[in-house]
């Protein structure tokens, strides 16, 4: 399998993006599982109570049902269905956090793996290997814009905001397929440090997304810092973050790719 720059894609890449894909998806499915568990029980529970009340007379002639039995079997059904409730509200944030933690692993791995270099044009490389989402129409996309880049790069809104990576449908030309996707994703936008990853640059490229966020209205889908490392306040500034609702901001990960390979003696 090629990949838009016309190298082998990484095994690693694939198969670490395809797990997590896949663990994702599982979530997904054992969270509708429950809804479809609860949903039988409690239209069991309102036949039940249809059937005290008597409704179901008028449309039968058979009354030989003992109503004790359908008491008995209703207030089992109910002592069931009470903490089955319980469990989803409880298993859905937990559920949530596995799938936000399984689709930030996912990338992070995956762009760390498939970047050659930190640059822009690996990192827009890297994001159509490790984004699911997005990953194909901008492969297309690249093809048949022969990987010209620039207009991902340096992108102005104004004059005080310049990202060294943008992608969004308003900067975008002829490629409808792609508009949508990020339209519905949200927008990506990407930038790369030289250094560090510390707490301050990280609070200054989430400000430079809050003011992109006031002037565009458009949601980011991802914000992504690439440096050649990454210190602990920057992680725990990030991991508070992301715990935030409202930001506008589904994803904020930091991604460490240093200048060499780290040798192991």
């Amino acid at each position: 399998m090629k990949d838009v720059a016309g190298t082998d894609s990484s095994s690693s890449t694939i198969l670490t993006a395809r797990f997590g894909h896949e663990s994702t998806k599982l979530i997904h499915s054992i969270e509708r599982n429950l809804y479809i568990v609860i949903g039988l029980i409690a239209s069991i529970v309102v036949i039940s109570i249809i059937n005290i009340l008597g409704i179901l007379d008028y449309f039968s002639y058979s009354s030989n049902v003992d109503p004790i039995v359908d008491v008995v079997l209703l207030v089992i059904l109910i002592a069931v269905l009470v903490p089955l409730v319980v469990l989803l509200l409880r298993s859905i944030k937990v559920l949530d956090r596995w799938t936000d933690m399984f689709e930030k692993n996912t990338i992070i791995t995956s762009m760390s793996i498939a970047m050659t270099s930190r640059t822009k044009e690996q990192a827009v490389l890297a994001v159509a290997q490790a984004v699911e989402e997005i990953g194909e129409p901008l492969q297309e996309y690249i093809v048949s814009k022969k990987s010209d880049f620039s207009e991902f790069l340096n992108v102005s809104i104004d004059k005080n905001l310049v990202f060294g990576v943008l992608m969004d449908a308003d900067h975008i030309s002829n490629g409808n397929n792609l508009k949508e996707i990020l339209q519905e994703y949200g927008v990506i936008i990407i930038s790369i440090v030289d250094s560090t990853i510390d707490k301050k640059s990280v609070e200054s490229f989430v400000n430079s997304l809050e003011k992109y966020i006031s002037v565009t209205k458009n949601q980011v889908g991802l914000g992504l810092i690439i440096g050649e490392t990454v210190n602990r306040e920057a992680k725990e500034y990030a991991s508070k973050f992301s715990m935030r609702r409202g930001t506008g901001i589904n994803h904020l990960l930091l991604i460490e790719k240093p200048s060499f390979p780290v040798s192991s003696l």
